[in-house]
């Protein structure tokens, strides 16, 4: 028999403080004694209160390249070494293009687009 998916919704500041000490509670429970239910409960949990934070908070795309630049790092929780060696470039020249002290050039905004996955229409409205 499946059972029913848990589900939270939060609508407002009071009902997310009350959420927030009930998963507080669970999560102090070492992960090792917690039930199946229990981890079902905490995940949904979290993903309520992610919801209802995000509605109240957006996070705005970037509007640069740079911003996408860091953006793709901040997704792909790597470094500007890591990025660097991504795109086949130095880490110096990197922190160039992302400072505003130099352009890409067209050969590195393809491997950019590539890569990244960063739609080309954005790149060249942004370069």
């Amino acid at each position: 028999m499946k059972r029913a998916k848990i589900t939270y919704k939060v609508t407002n500041d009071e009902e997310q403080a009350d959420l927030l000490e009930k998963v507080g509670a669970l999560m102090k429970i070492n992960s090792a004694n917690t039930t199946r239910e229990e981890r079902q409960h905490i995940r949904a949990m979290g993903e309520a209160l992610m919801a209802y934070e995000q509605s109240i908070y957006p996070i705005p795309e970037p509007s640069s390249l740079e911003g996408i630049l860091e953006q793709r790092m901040y997704d792909m929780r790597c470094d500007n070494q890591d990025l660097a060696q991504t795109l086949g470039i130095s880490q110096e020249e990197l922190e160039m293009i992302i400072n505003g002290d130099q352009k890409p050039d067209v050969s590195l905004l393809k491997v950019i687009r590539d890569k990244l996955d960063i739609p080309a229409d954005f790149i060249l409205d942004h370069v």
